[in-house]
Parts: structure tokens; C-alpha cells; sequence
């Protein structure tokens, strides 16, 4: 992937809150929902790329990769779900994890790309591109990981806003899970940080500088 200046990985996790796509945000209702939401100690954001409101929470450890792609570089979309798919897997592959990609239909935000451990869903990817002045394309392809922590809470938070103005809920809580209960470790945020940049350092297309992880 040829790209103008090195592509950038960050990783980061977030005080509690809900991210939604602009289509939700456009909705009758949502500003109500929202300020519910937020009264409830989940304030709600609106994010750039596409796909299904996703709590956040210290638990969930998010990665954004943002590369440039030339005018001659053919990369579509399912190119780029692939390629970031293949940065995970490879991560969690170190940690002992032989996560499987494809859609896990009843868990929140479904996707083709889904990651899941067990059958059950422990990440959502999304990506969002803009067509450059020479040509090219802008990528931001992102990720959200279900490290650590109880998900009943977030996910609680989550049915509740939706609940109140979005169409009947399809997802189950219980078709997610995390990295911690299929590994036993006292720090698993660190170690998957840890095996991402690892992956990233070692990916030549593009080749990746990899943000200090932060918390939000």
C-alpha cells in the first residue's frame, strides 16, 4: 500500500458514554434519548464512521488506523475490513486467542466482519474514507474490543437508550464476550496493547507509527 506520509495507529480506552453513527443522531427522538442517557451517567457522541450505537467504557480498548491510499491503489472497502480483521487476529493470535472473523448476527452493531472468541462477539470494526485532492483516498478504519470487565452495565445503558426511540432491539447481550474470560491474566488491556503494536510494528502496508496508548 503506497502511501504519502507513514500511517498512524492509536489506541485508547474511555470514561463511560455511548458512541452513535450520524444516521441515529438524525432520528426523532434522539435528542431526548440522549439527555436520558446522559442524566444516567452514559453521555452520548456522535462518531464519523458508519454501523450501530456501541457503549464505551474502561473495558473496551479502541484502535483507529488512518492511512492514505494513492489514486492507483486499488483497496476497497473489504480490503480494509480485512486488512484491520488481520491486524487482530495476528494480536490476539500471540496472546493464545484463535479469534474467527464473519458476522455474529444477534450481538449489537452486526457486521461481516465481526471478531468473536466462542462463537460470541468481542469486536465491532468500522471504517470511514474521503477522496483526496490528488485522487486518492483518506482512510479511517476503527475497531472497539471487549477486553475486559462486566458487560451487563455498558450494554444496560445501551438498551435503555435505544429503547427509547429506535426500533425493537435485535442484539443479545449474551452474544458478546471478552478477552478476559477466555484468558486468565492481571492485565489484559495491557497485554493486547501491547500484542497490537507489536502486529502494527511488524505490518509493512502501511508501515504504522503507533500512538502512546491514552485514556479518554
Amino acid at each position: 500500500m503506497s502511501v504519502g506520509t507513514p500511517a498512524l495507529a492509536r489506541l485508547w480506552q474511555t470514561t463511560p458514554c455511548l458512541a452513535v453513527p450520524s444516521r441515529v443522531a438524525s432520528l426523532p427522538g434522539f435528542t431526548e434519548a440522549a439527555a436520558a442517557a446522559e442524566a444516567r451517567g452514559w453521555p452520548v457522541h456522535v462518531r464519523a464512521t458508519g454501523g450501530a450505537p456501541v457503549p464505551q467504557f474502561p473495558g473496551m480498548l479502541n484502535l483507529a488506523l488512518a492511512y492514505r491510499l494513492d489514486a492507483d491503489r486499488p483497496w476497497s472497502l473489504d480490503d480494509g475490513y480485512r486488512h484491520l480483521a488481520h491486524v487482530l487476529t495476528t494480536s490476539l493470535g500471540q496472546l493464545g486467542l484463535a479469534a474467527e472473523t464473519g458476522e455474529i448476527a444477534d450481538a449489537f452493531c452486526p457486521g461481516r466482519y465481526d471478531l468473536s472468541l466462542g462463537g460470541r462477539k468481542i469486536a465491532g470494526l468500522a471504517q470511514r474514507r474521503r477522496r483526496t485532492a490528488d485522487g486518492g483516498q483518506a482512510v479511517l478504519a476503527h475497531a472497539c474490543l471487549l477486553v475486559d470487565g462486566d458487560l451487563s452495565v455498558p450494554f444496560a445503558a445501551l438498551a435503555a437508550f435505544e429503547d427509547a426511540f429506535m426500533p425493537a432491539r435485535k442484539w443479545r447481550i449474551n452474544a458478546a464476550t471478552t478477552i478476559a474470560a477466555h484468558r486468565s491474566a492481571q492485565d489484559n488491556i495491557a497485554d493486547v496493547t501491547r500484542a497490537i503494536g507489536d502486529s502494527l510494528r511488524r505490518d509493512e502496508s502501511p508501515a504504522y507509527i503507533v500512538a502512546t496508548p491514552t485514556k479518554a
